[in-house]
């Protein structure tokens, strides 16, 4: 029994992952949703919250997840690979961008803050890691976000442990300088998801982490799935989170029925700090020209 549990187990790993790399591979290994994930079967331990216990408390003024906030009350932002195509947005309508990098060419909407990302482990991210981040943070930017799902084996593919050893390397010299966002994971089932971040937090107790990100994708249909999983996240994690990347799939009308729903409802809630639909690119949230897509209206009209 316990072979055809483990096997049955396994295949569901396999089906996840095989439908989350049905995507359009962009730059720096990103690939963009065209499946869904079903509600994940996590069964995490029986801790109540995903905390990283600091090792010192920050100082007065400094960055942590306590203060944390959004530029202009705006919970909102941008994820992007061309950064001309942000030129369409102000300040009022997206307060935070980042393009699963740790720097961007090009430049910005005004008073938009950029949040650099450590995305994985291998030597092209972490050698320039130190450099880029210390430049951002010159230029303003106050938030660091971790790797980009660690627990996907198309994406950084890091296991818990690992990425707990990357963490004290190149994010924890940041404590009480930035705010420190975990390595963002997706909605899979165990031992993907919400269950590989809690191994994270199991494998990182003496780490700073300040809030925590997610990224889900399923029908436009189901919203009350994301609602549901969002703040089952927020539960868990006991800290803010960022959803760095949330899309669905359905129809034009169904994706702006989705987005007229669901942004509301994100602004609505306190342990929601940031939200950014996938993606900024033309065709999605933006035309050829800059203009905003019928979708890109409905995702600054709420």
């Amino acid at each position: 029994m316990k072979f055809i549990a483990a096997l049955i187990s396994a295949c569901f790993i396999l089906a996840a992952e095989a439908q989350h790399d049905q995507r359009m591979v962009k730059r720096h290994g990103r690939r963009g949703p065209s499946a869904t994930y079903g509600p994940p079967t996590a069964t995490l331990s029986s801790t109540p919250t995903l905390v990283a216990t600091p090792t010192s408390t920050p100082t007065s003024g400094n960055k942590t997840g306590d203060s944390l906030s959004v530029a202009n009350g705006v919970k909102r932002g941008l994820s992007f690979n061309d950064a001309s195509l942000t030129d369409g947005f102000n300040s009022g309508e997206v307060s935070w961008v980042y393009n699963w990098a740790s720097s961007y060419s090009g430049t910005i909407p005004e008073n938009v803050m950029y949040f650099p990302m450590l995305w994985g482990g291998a030597d092209s991210y972490t050698s320039v890691w130190f450099d880029n981040a210390n430049a951002a943070i010159a230029n303003g930017a106050e938030i660091l976000l971790g790797m980009n799902e660690p627990d996907l084996s198309s994406q950084s593919n890091i296991s818990p442990q690992d990425a707990a050893t990357l963490w004290k390397t190149y994010m924890e010299p940041y404590a009480g300088k930035a705010t420190l966002i975990s390595p963002a994971v997706t909605n899979g089932g165990a031992p993907m998801g919400l269950a590989w971040l809690q191994q994270f937090f199991d494998a990182c107790t003496d780490c700073t982490v300040d809030a925590c990100a997610i990224h889900i994708y399923d029908s436009a249909t189901n919203v009350a799935y994301y609602q549901s999983y969002i703040s089952g996240a927020v539960s868990t994690c006991g800290k803010p989170v960022f959803v760095t990347e949330f899309g669905a799939t359905g129809s034009e009308e169904q994706q702006q029925q989705f987005l007229a729903e669901m942004v509301p409802w994100l602004d609505s809630q306190p342990g929601i700090q940031g939200y950014a639909w996938f993606m900024d690119t033309v065709g999605n949230l933006v035309n050829s020209d800059g203009s905003l897509t019928s979708l890109g209206s409905t995702y600054i009209a709420n």
